[in-house]
């Protein structure tokens, strides 16, 4: 049975871009919520060929693209005007967006002519992780890129350019194409870690094998020799590096001490606005297509493009751009829904993203930005811009800081990679923490494959592989049952992590990883999370793991989380807590008494 219905008029549209005083409640929200999930299950235990699928954002297309050419025209500026001459290349890495793209802003002010280049590096599509030889990219991820790639072309055709995709490494192509186009400089956004520092510098190495005719346009600020200049700019945080009160190498261990003192000491730049018009391209013979998963060279998951008609649960999320700011638009602005029983109104889910954030069925208990945020698909300054609107148009509480709050810690794992380098990746983390870890291959598979005989365990592993998202209660969890239960090397389940996450950056991901297997900068190393504890409160009628795992639908609600026998073999025992004791309250509550209780940071989920 359908629990709501998706009404929105042109009228209403247009009214909630611009929107008033909302007129939705606590409570009203809470029961949309709450609905998604009896809705999903409710499906799920119908016809297996039943399509219950979410995507997200829940807009169609004519809703998206309006949403996209009315924020570009906020975003847009009549007063900005070139000044320099020639070609340059705008090299796109993991910023795949116009909208306060700074990388793209630079080169268009700076030129006569701009040349958008995308590089199909093998080293990401088609590599493997470091140590333990997953897959560096899966096709999950892969296809979120390609719809982004997609995305991207199409916006910038729409302001008067194109999207130039050429398959190999980016210090063989962009070389040959800033050789070929008379590029004075090739534009690029910087990245911290190690593998794409190694790609910016060999880069910069080719180009100054290049040799330019003189009449490129460069200007005297942009050097003597006549070579392009491969120039990085600082992208994909919301506070800008130049403007931290402290050097890189002096940035606080400690997340509290980092956020106070930026939040005292630093103000957050603008969104970079932009002509509406980028144009003119230049004349190019090919311009190339956006490759097919295939052509990536990455096998299709059961999740991938075509994911509605190959699953009937989960999450679908829309690659690009569009979706990303119509994502923005729908949980801060308008999500209009209604059934039978209740009117329709405004779900203001903003209003109240603290309380529901750790919620882990449907699309709705979070933002769901990361994946867009990982891609550079969105800007953390639109999101901190359109949050900073919403409190003058609406209002301020805990929960829209909050969403700032998370965007710091995003920010904070960026800065500390510059800080630590390589040691973020290394066993014994940026601390050189010495501790045993297992690789015990049988374990770490009933993991990665959700089959430990803990349902919550086993219903985010499976979310993981079927949707390529996790919910960040979900990530603390699975991450202490590797690393505390099972005793498993903290990297395979970061690599693990690598290869299926939507919204992966090593940054996010291996600083979040470090952290919670106590080798990070927390100081509180052996944080643990009690699966009864957690079922209890994050899942106290199974509806999560019911929906995952279909065969404890029919069991009482308070057995689905701990249904004994009724369920498969655990692989291990639990260091703390007792599963399938009714409330686990025995060595649960001892846990809590050292430090054990499950409370501490959140991995980054949104």
């Amino acid at each position: 049975m359908a629990i709501f219905c998706h009404t929105l008029s042109s009228l209403s549209l247009k009214k909630l871009i611009n929107p008033s005083k909302p007129t939705s409640t606590f409570t009203y929200i809470n029961l949309h919520i709450r609905f998604q999930a009896m809705n999903s299950i409710s499906d799920s235990s119908s016809s297996s060929s039943k399509v219950t699928c979410q995507l997200v954002p829940g807009l169609d297309t004519n809703e998206k693209e309006y949403i996209l050419d009315q924020t570009f025209e906020r975003y847009t500026s009549k007063m900005v005007k070139r000044n320099g001459k020639g070609a340059a290349i705008v090299w796109f890495r993991n910023d795949l967006r116009v909208l306060d793209n700074e990388v793209l802003f630079k080169a268009w002010v700076n030129s006569e002519c701009v040349l958008p280049v995308y590089c199909v590096d093998p080293r990401v599509f088609q590599a493997s992780t470091c140590y333990f030889g997953f897959p560096k990219t899966g096709g999950l991820r892969g296809q979120f890129i390609v719809e982004c790639l997609v995305d991207l072309k199409k916006n910038l055709m729409k302001r008067g350019l194109n999207l130039l995709i050429r398959h190999g490494k980016p210090e063989e192509i962009i070389p040959a194409l800033a050789k070929d186009f008379a590029s004075h400089t090739v534009y690029a956004q910087k990245e911290t870690c190690s593998e794409e520092v190694n790609v910016e510098k060999l880069v910069s190495k080719a180009l100054r094998r290049v040799h330019l005719p003189h009449s490129t346009g460069r200007s005297t600020s942009q050097g003597s020799a006549n070579s392009p200049t491969l120039h990085l700019v600082w992208g994909g945080t919301m506070y800008h590096l130049d403007d931290l009160p402290f050097s890189t190498n002096s940035i606080p261990d400690v997340y509290t001490q980092f956020r106070k003192s930026v939040e005292a000491k630093c103000s957050i730049r603008s969104c970079a606005k932009i002509s509406m018009s980028l144009g003119p391209a230049p004349r190019v013979e090919d311009w190339g297509c956006v490759p097919s998963i295939e052509q990536l060279g990455l096998q299709p998951q059961e999740a991938g493009f075509m994911f509605c008609l190959h699953v009937s649960k989960g999450m679908r999320f829309l690659g690009g751009e569009t979706a990303a700011l119509s994502r923005v638009y729908e949980y801060f602005w308008k999500k209009a829904s209604g059934n039978c029983f209740l009117m329709l109104k405004t779900l203001d889910f903003l209003k109240i993203y603290k309380e529901t954030r750790n919620g882990m069925l449907g699309p709705d208990y979070s933002t769901k930005f990361s994946p867009w945020l990982a891609s550079g698909s969105l800007s953390p300054r639109f999101i901190y811009e359109e949050v900073k609107r919403y409190e003058k148009g609406r209002l301020a509480n805990d929960s829209t800081y909050w969403v700032l709050f998370e965007l710091i810690w995003r920010d904070y794992f960026r800065f500390i990679s510059f800080k630590y380098g390589n040691s973020i990746f290394h066993i014994g983390g940026p601390r050189n923490v010495e501790r045993r870890w297992s690789q015990d291959q049988r374990l770490f598979d009933s993991w990665r494959n959700g089959c430990t005989g803990y349902p919550l365990i086993d219903a985010n592993m499976k979310e993981l592989s079927a949707t390529g998202f996790m919910s960040n209660r979900g990530r603390q969890i699975v991450c202490s049952f590797l690393v505390r239960d099972m005793g498993i090397d903290w990297r395979m389940g970061a690599e693990w992590f690598e290869t299926f996450l939507l919204d992966y950056d090593p940054c996010s991901n291996y600083g979040n990883w470090t952290y919670g297997a106590g080798v990070g900068n927390d100081p509180r190393e052996d944080r643990y999370f009690s699966i009864p504890k957690q079922a209890q409160t994050y899942d106290p009628e199974g509806e999560y793991v019911a929906y995952w795992l279909p065969q404890l639908q029919e069991l009482p609600k308070e057995k689905r989380n701990f249904p004994g026998k009724l369920y498969m073999e655990q692989i291990v025992p639990l260091k703390f807590g007792n599963p399938n004791g009714h409330r686990g309250q025995d060595r649960a509550s001892a846990a809590r008494k050292t430090n054990y209780g499950g409370r501490g940071r959140k991995t980054k989920g949104y």
